[in-house]
This record gives C-alpha cells, structure tokens and sequence, in this order.
C-alpha cells in the first residue's frame, strides 16, 4: 500500500495477535519448520506481509498443521490485498473445527468475498460470523454496518452511469509499484511512486522509496521537477500547491525502527526567485507528536477568503482511525484551531480529502459509509440541491476495492483517482498482491434540450426573423451556437450539463434580449425553456412650426420623453432646419416637448398604441411667441356699451368717438341702472339685483376696460419687436332697434374700439396700421347672435336697457390674437 494510512484497513490487532500466539504453540516436526516458523512470527511483528505470506507457502509443504497454516496463510494474504488467495485458504478450512475457535475466519472471508464484489457469499460469512460470536461490541456493530453495505451495494450496482469512463494510465505512469496522489496544475500531473515489496529481498524490511514525479498530462513524458522541489533522502508525498502555487505542502513519513510501519507529517516549503525553501515541518496542531498528520490539500475558505487544509490524522479525539481534519492558515502559516469534520468522519478510516472550490464540495474516501467493497470515494455538497448530504460516487467510479485519491478538474470534465481493482498491476503476479495505480475519469456531460422562444415585448406575440446566439460563459465567453429565425418563432438546442450559458436574441431594427441558463446542479434533465422579448425600434419625426402662421421654426430645442421612467431620452437643438428625428420604442408612452427662447413651449403626448400602430411616426409642434401668449391670456377682452352709443340714433357704420371716450359716461350711470331696474322691487330679490348691477359694473364694465388698457401696453412691446400682429374684433347688439339698424350700431361699436388703438398714447399704433403690420379685423354680428330672452320692446325699457341681460349683449369682444396671417 502506499504508506500507512493505506495499509490493510481492516488490520484488527486482536485478530494479529491471535494470530501470532497460535505461532507459537504449533506443534513442530522438523527442525526447518521451526525455523519458518520463527522467520513468519519476525516478519508478521514487523507488518513484513509479504515476507511472512512466502514463509507460510513454503510452511504449508510441510503438511503439517495445515488447517492452521490455511488460516494464517488466508489472513495474511488479506493483509497483501491478495484476496482471490485469502478466498482460497479459507475456504479450505471453513468446514473444518478451526472456525469454531477463530470465528475471524468467517469476517476475513467475508472481507475478502466483499472485496472481490462477491456480495451474496460476503453476505452468508458476515451473517455466520455474527451467529458465532457475541452479539455486542465493536466488531458486531462493525459487521452489522458491513452488511447493511452489501445490501446497499447489490442495490445500487446497477446504477452505472453510461456518461463516465474510467481507465489505468500507462506506463510510465503506473508500475508494477504503487503509484497514488496524483494532482494536476498547469497541463503537469504530479504522483508519487513507492517501491515496495521486493521479493529478491525476501528476510529484510523492504522499504517504501517514495518519490513525486511530474509528467506532462498529455502525453504522459516524465518531466524534470525544480531541483529545490523535492530533497534527497526524504519520503515525501501527496504534493499539493496553493491557488498562486507560492506554496508547496506535502507529506514526510518516516518508518518506526526496525518495521515497516510510517509516521508522517505535514510540511510546506515557499516558493522564491531561487526556488523553493528548505522543507518546513507545520505546527501543532496540525502535525501532532506521536500521531501522524497526512494527505494535504490546500484551498481558499469561501467565508473567511483564508487559506485553508484539510488532511488525514489518527490523533486521538476523532471518531476512530483516521479522520479527515481542516485548519484554517493565515499569511505566515500559522493555524487555527484544528477543525475535526464530523459530519463526515466515521470509526473507520477517512483519507484523502480533495476541494473543489467552484463546487463547493468536499471529496474523501471512506469505509465507514455505506459502499461497494473496500474504501469508496464521497462527496459532501456545502451547498447546491445535495448539499450537507454524504454522497457515495456511484458504480462508476468505486469499485469493491479500495477507490481514494480522487482529485478533479470539473472544468475540464475529468478527474484522476487511485484504486487497486482487478485492473490495477500486480507486485507479484503468482501471489496477485499490491498495488494501486492511477486512473483518469472522463465524464461525457449529459445534455439537455434548451427551448429558446422569441416574443414581441409589446403584445407577446411570437416574433420571426431573430437571430439566436448561445454562449458558454463557464469560464470564459465563447460563441457555441447561432442561427437565424427566418419562418419560425423558437429553436431547439443541446446544451451541455454543468455549464453555464447566455443567451442572445437580436433582430434589425429591435432591441436585443438577453437570458442566462445555467445547467449546474440541476434536479433532472428535463427540458429547459427561456423566453426572449425583443423591443421593436420606431421612428419619429418631428417638424416645429411658428403658431397661427405654420412657418417653420429653426433653433428650437426638442425632447424626447420616457413617461414610463420619467427619464430624459434625447435632447436635440436644430439652428437650421425645423426637422428632428428620434428613435422610439414599441409599447412605451412618450412626450415630445419643444423649446426656443421667447416662445412658450409646446408638447404632445404620445400613447403606446400609437407606437405600435404607426410605421413611421410623424408629430408637429406649433410654437407661439411668448409675449403673444401673454396677451392671448387677457382674452377674451368685452368691451360694453351703453344703449345706442356711440352716436345716439345714427344710421352710419362708423364713428370718431374712440370706446374709452364714453366708458366712464357709462360707468358712472350705475346708480341709475340701478334705480330703474331695482325700484319697484323689494326685499330680498331687490338686494340681489342690485349685488349683481354693481357686479356686473366692477368685474364686467370696468375690468374690461381696464384689459384693454394692459393689452395695448403689452401689444405696442411686440409690434416695436418687429412682429406683425392680427386681432379680431366682434361686435354686438341687443335687439330693442331693428336690425339694419342693429347692424350698423354694432360696425360704430367696432370702430370706436379700432380708434381707441388708433388714438393710445399719442398715437403710437398708427404707423404700424398704417405699414399694415398691425391689423384690426372686424366681423360684426348685430343682433343676430344676441341672446332669445332678451326683451327687443321699446316701451319696456325696464328690461330691453336697464336688465342685465340686455347690457350683457351691448358689446364688442377681442377674441383672437395672431400672427401676421392671411385671411
């Protein structure tokens, strides 16, 4: 075996020293047998199996005492791992009177059958051994676990998982000698090789000359190691580096004086310019005085960022034998408080433990779980659907023999392991004993069906003429697939299990969609959908115009709007042209507003069903000059008159009395308009008549009046600006004259207003009517629109003058402001 931790697990000293004492009581017919038998009790006290078994063979000719030779023939064997022979001399003696006194036999025969997969014979012996000893105690426990495992393994056996091969590496990696620890770095594979038992030394302690040896994992040529890597004369083994590879740790052993038996420590040395450091031995407690301290293997904790050992230890403590410890190391190598894993450790032995950091997850092997025969590889998950569970590798990968060692690269899909199946060399091929080899595990990655649909964002409706593209972002981000949509609206595609993927839907004139799909860790293989809603790319085009004259406007500022995110999309300032263009997205709610200095600004809304129903989209904005909008806010201005003014009983249309001349005239009859309207009333319809007189004065006749004055100041402001300005005068008349008179009342009406402009402030509007750059515009209405319930009798004019209904319509109104248009 390769060193002490992997010597014959099962070794019972109770069994060896009964062994040794049945030695010593045998009777002797010859004096060559004595001698045989002292050499066999000399190489069994030093673990010289080997030695011991080529006595034994050689005792066994002497037909003397042959069932108890067959018995320590078979044991010994067991302890070579050579168990087709440990098999075979038993089972010479399993009927005879020996069992009855070394119920043992039945257990080694079982072990062996066990070993050898026999599970239905291992299954008889472990059942007979229980019936022929006592029911308590370690060993009954031990075999009631052993059976349980048999059971377990005549189960699960079928459960081979056709995607994993397993094969012995070639020479000159594997020898006739036990070869173990491989670790990969670098395309280099590190192992260690020991020679061990050799039968030209037969008499003499053969022992181990470990060594690392590193090869290139391709093509398996031996290459040459730093010189400072390893030192002469040191047994060591198990090389592991550190992430930054700044840090070598490894095993030493040293063998007890005069036996085969090792002691091993754990020690690390630094990488510098020069090369690497003497050997340095760690500190308790991780190495302990006494005990050994073996199988390292470094990593990064992922909670504290601190590297972190686990390794291999019978100290006293643990759960039994050999126990898988973890320490976390700071930056000088000092260790934490040594951390013994119980959730994994058993009474039997733990060995070999192994991290995978992108996994998260523990690798051991073990013979305390339930497995397939001798020690199995497991997996403990920290996290993931398995994790905090103990997960035996499957049929795959252990075998009935012992399966350790195991160390893996889950990126690359492979994994090295160490075992001695059938498959494994032979030290010796007569006695088949010895030796474990290194074998390399591929896994084929199962594949899934990745079911990709692409969509329309908007109304979710299929979309064709995408273009698919399907990276692996494992480790890096390569391009493994794309194709192009043309009649459909999905595509079908093999991905691989334990990879990562993204994937990216892109079609012209539409916003991409990304997704991602991860096929690690699934639960099962089943199908995997993933949906892509692709974003349609829509044209706008705006054109800004000046209001009321619908002249281009230049250097206006236009924005573009997300209403759904309140976000500024686009902001475009245009000196020279009154065309903007955007870009707008299908199924989203936009404002387009528009800005220029002096203008007030204008907007319009634009719905997400207008996005989705128009090709192309097409929006004007019309602009108007601020102080213009101003004035436009006085409005509408009414202008009221007294009854037949100006110019009692004329029959002209026009006149030379200007409308503020006769204002005040008017206003100042309020009282009368209140005498003659309110006198015959009382009470509380007197009072609120005569509220609404003087209201009608305040708010209608004056406050008019008062507009006008302010929009004649504002207005002559625009005109001296340089603007041509239009307004629109309406003139009206209450229907107590006839029509035609009416007619020609309100055309007076009209005109007494186009000379109040023409007369405001010294005539400051005259020359801008004169040059016609400012306008008066006169539609008058008569009576025609005056209105029905106003009293037209002459003789009652009570309510055809003085009721407020017909002051209401003795009026003339500015109503409209433009810009220089025609008409």
């Amino acid at each position: 075996m390769p060193d002490l931790l992997i010597m014959r697990i099962v070794k019972m000293k109770l069994h060896i020293i009964s062994i040794l004492f049945f030695i010593t009581i045998l009777n002797c017919s010859s004096q060559s047998l004595n001698q045989y038998k002292e050499q066999i009790n000399k190489y069994l006290a030093q673990e010289d199996y080997y030695a011991a078994y080529v006595d034994i063979l050689e005792a066994l000719k002497y037909e003397t005492e042959m069932d108890s030779f067959q018995m320590l023939a078979g044991i010994t064997a067991f302890n070579l791992n050579a168990f087709s022979k440990t098999t075979k001399h038993l089972k010479s003696i399993i009927d005879k009177p020996i069992v009855e006194r070394h119920p043992e036999i039945d257990f080694y025969l079982a072990e062996s059958q066990f070993y050898q997969g026999f599970y239905s014979e291992a299954l008889i012996y472990f059942k007979s051994y229980l019936a022929s000893t006592v029911s308590d105690g370690e060993m009954s426990t031990k075999v009631q676990k052993r059976i349980e495992s048999v059971n377990w393994a005549k189960e699960n056996l079928k459960y081979k998982d056709p995607l994993i091969s397993i094969k012995k590496l070639d020479a000159p990696i594997n020898t006739k000698e036990n070869e173990f620890s491989p670790f990969f770095n670098d395309s280099s594979l590190y192992i260690t090789s020991q020679n061990t038992y050799e039968k030209s030394k037969r008499g003499k302690i053969s022992k181990n000359s470990g060594q690392i040896l590193k090869f290139n994992e391709k093509t398996l040529e031996a290459q040459e190691l730093d010189k400072s890597f390893s030192e002469e004369g040191v047994h060591m083994a198990h090389p592991c580096l550190n992430a930054d590879k700044s840090k070598l740790f490894f095993t030493v052993c040293n063998y007890a004086e005069n036996s085969t038996t090792l002691h091993c420590d754990l020690y690390v040395k630094l990488k510098t310019p020069k090369g690497w450091t003497p050997k340095l031995k760690l500190p308790d407690p991780v190495n302990r005085v006494n005990y050994s301290s073996t199988q390292p293997y470094i990593s990064i904790d992922p909670e504290t960022k601190l590297e972190k050992l686990f390794f291999s230890s019978n100290r006293p403590g643990g759960q039994g034998g050999f126990d898988i410890y973890a320490v976390l190391l700071n930056d000088t190598n000092d260790p934490s408080q040594v951390e013994n894993l119980e959730y994994i450790n058993t009474v039997e032995n733990e060995f070999s433990p192994f991290f995978n950091s992108h996994e998260n997850t523990l690798f051991f092997s073990s013979k305390g779980h339930k497995g397939f025969g001798g020690l199995d590889i497991y997996k403990y998950a920290y996290t993931g659907k398995e994790s905090n569970q103990i997960i035996n590798l499957g049929p795959s990968i252990n075998s009935s023999y012992d399966d350790l060692y195991y160390f893996e690269n889950s990126q690359a899909r492979k994994a090295y392991m160490v075992s001695n199946k059938p498959a494994s060399s032979f030290i010796d091929e007569d006695i088949q004993a010895c030796c474990y080899d290194i074998y390399k595990v591929k896994y084929t990655p199962a594949t899934i069906e990745l079911i990709v649909n692409t969509y329309d964002k908007y109304d979710s409706t299929p979309l064709r003429n995408v273009q698919i593209f399907i990276k692996d972002i494992t480790e890096s981000d390569s391009l493994i697939y794309s194709t192009n949509l043309t009649d459909k609206s999905n595509v079908n595609y093999k991905i691989t299990e334990d990879r990562k993927y993204r994937i990216i839907a892109a079609k012209d004139n539409w916003i991409s969609d990304t997704t991602y799909c991860s096929a690690i860790d699934l639960e099962d293989f089943s199908p995997i959908t993933r949906n892509l809603y692709l974003v349609e790319r829509k044209q706008l085009n705006a054109f800004t115009f000046e209001k009321t004259t619908n002249a281009n406007l230049k250097g206006v500022t236009v924005e573009l709007w997300d209403l759904d995110h309140n976000k500024l999309i686009k902001s475009i300032v245009n000196p020279d042209s009154n065309f903007f263009n955007f870009e707008l997205l299908k199924g989203t709610k936009y404002n387009l507003m528009a800005k220029k200095n002096k203008y007030e600004s204008a907007s319009v809304s634009i719905s997400p069903l207008e996005t989705s129903l128009e090709p192309i989209l097409k929006r004007n904005l019309y602009l108007e000059l601020a102080a213009i909008a101003e004035l436009r806010k006085l409005l509408p201005i009414r202008l009221f008159f007294e009854n037949d003014m100006p110019d009692l009983r004329s029959q002209s249309d026009t006149t030379s009395v200007g409308f503020l001349d006769i204002y005040n005239d008017y206003f100042d009859k309020k009282s009368k308009y209140i005498y003659e309207f309110t006198h015959k009333m009382k009470g509380s319809k007197k009072d609120q008549a005569i509220l609404e007189i003087d209201t009608f004065f305040n708010q209608n006749i004056r406050a008019n009046a008062e507009k006008l004055k302010l929009f004649m100041e504002k207005l002559i402001i625009i005109l001296e600006e340089g603007h041509e300005i239009d307004i629109f005068l309406k003139g009206f008349a209450s229907p107590r004259a006839k029509s035609d008179y009416n007619q020609h009342l309100s055309s007076r009406r009209v005109t007494s207003v186009r000379n109040e402009f023409d007369r405001y402030n010294e005539h400051v509007f005259h020359d801008y009517i004169k040059n016609k750059n400012f306008k008066i515009k006169e539609v008058p209405f008569g009576e025609s629109l005056s209105s029905g319930d106003v009293s037209d009798s002459l003789d009652d004019t009570r309510n055809s003058i003085y009721n407020l209904k017909a002051a209401y319509e003795r009026r003339v109104e500015i109503l409209e402001i433009l810009k220089g248009v025609e008409e």
